[in-house]
């Protein structure tokens, strides 16, 4: 009984203890749950932004290696909502717009309200060893162009707003170190560099690669003359340009892209007309031509290199000043690579006319200036080039040689086809004609 007793005691004394919880506890703990709901909202909303009136979620996608970078991926308000409710909105930053201001060195997410889409580079430039960067470059571009290609890197790091020639690198060899190159190229800038086949330029949605610095195009070879076109009024944009991506409305965007292609058609991978100073052209020489071994490591060597490079650029003096709105005076690149190119462009009239002069001047070694009038040159090259007429002559003369017509007056007309049948050829005319000096023309 007394047991029993002192049990029914306990149970009242526990019945007392739980009265006596002050009523507020119960609310606390409500408010913690909330703190923490809204902690980890506020956490959640970090991964998402508004432009304007559009939502978008911070992604890191992979690429085809398995790298991850930043991206943006477009959600509706309803999506969000639904995921984490209606509160988490509170939190996600909003922005007026995006905006596109490339910089390596002093890079901003945000400037003045408006949220930059140019990606940041992650490489820190650190002092160190970068012999194998320096390497490859100096295998393509030689010595003598060593200081051009350094220079061109340093402006594209430094001052990525700058127009920049169009590089050209092409062999019909292989084991060359042109993809070497464009990897290197691609590793420094990380994801404001893009990998483009020929395809994508030609086709009409060029949207997805307009904002990108760097747009490296492999197994260049391009034959539509509006392609061509199109690259060159790119090259020397400092404005807008309009970007019609697939399944999007037309929209204007900011465009720095520096173009760089990849050819084994040497010579014919573009159309580059005569005197065009924005393209440089280079060969790459094999590795076995200069005696080298291929290393299969030299990726990971060149990847590891990348912040000493960096710092040794950063710390390095530009050798070419500014000269032109490409930056650089056009005879700095001016190579061999580029005057076949140069050669190429002109038509077979103007071609045949060129070998025309070469060939005279060879038969008369002692003469220093040739004169022929239209009439001569059409003697001279009949029979050789087919459909040939007087207009297609002047064209050829005037528009692809830029040669000016002289004024009708007396001159020693040496005709090639004579003097192979042995006959004399010095006469003397009085017409319209055009000068070619040796040297010079030939």
């Amino acid at each position: 009984m007394k047991s029993l007793e002192k049990q029914e005691i306990l149970e009242d004394k526990s019945v007392i203890k739980l009265n006596a919880i002050p009523t507020k506890q119960p609310i606390v703990e409500s408010e913690d749950e909330d703190e923490k709901q809204k902690r980890k909202l506020k956490q959640i909303a970090l991964n998402y932004i508004r432009i304007r009136d559009d939502y978008y979620k911070i992604v890191f996608r992979p690429d085809k290696s398995g790298k991850l970078y930043k991206d943006l991926l477009r959600l509706s308000k309803t999506t969000i909502t639904d995921d984490y409710s209606k509160k988490i909105l509170n939190w996600i930053k909003k922005y007026d717009d995006f905006t596109l201001v490339a910089s390596h060195i002093n890079y901003q997410q945000v400037i003045n309200g408006f949220y930059n889409q140019y990606h940041e580079v992650t490489h820190k430039p650190t002092e160190g060893n970068y012999v194998n960067i320096f390497h490859i470059l100096t295998h393509i571009f030689g010595e003598s162009h060593i200081d051009f290609i350094l220079d061109y890197i340093q402006i594209l790091y430094t001052n990525p707003n700058q127009c920049l020639p169009i590089l050209l690198i092409e062999s019909s060899e292989k084991n060359t170190g042109k993809t070497t190159l464009s990897n290197l190229l691609y590793w420094i800038f990380q994801y404001n560099a893009i990998k483009l086949g020929n395809s994508d330029l030609q086709s009409d949605f060029g949207g997805f690669w307009l904002q990108r610095l760097l747009i490296i195009v492999d197994e260049t070879s391009l034959e539509k003359q509006g392609v061509t076109q199109m690259l060159k009024r790119l090259s020397t944009e400092t404005g807008k340009v309009t970007s019609n991506e697939k399944n999007k409305a037309q929209r204007e965007v900011d465009f720095i892209g520096k173009f760089i292609f990849l050819s084994n058609d040497e010579g014919k991978a573009l159309q580059i007309e005569r005197g065009d100073p924005r393209w440089a052209a280079f060969k790459a020489p094999t590795f076995a031509e200069k005696g080298y071994k291929d290393d299969p490591q030299i990726s990971q060597k060149i990847q590891q290199e990348i912040p000493a490079f960096l710092y040794f650029l950063m710390n390095r003096t530009l050798v070419h000043p500014l000269k032109s709105r490409m930056y650089f005076d056009p005879e700095v690149y001016r190579t061999s690579q580029l005057m076949l190119y140069y050669e190429n462009s002109i038509t077979l009239v103007a071609q045949a006319i060129k070998q025309l002069v070469k060939d005279t001047f060879m038969m008369f070694p002692d003469e220093t200036e040739l004169r022929f009038s239209i009439t001569n040159i059409m003697d001279e090259l009949k029979g050789n080039v087919r459909n040939l007429d007087r207009k297609k002559v002047r064209q050829a003369l005037e528009k692809e040689l830029n040669l000016k017509e002289l004024k009708k007056n007396e001159y020693t007309y040496l005709s090639l086809a004579s003097a192979e049948r042995g006959h004399t050829s010095n006469t003397i005319s009085n017409n319209v004609t055009f000068q070619f000096l040796k040297n010079l023309n030939s």
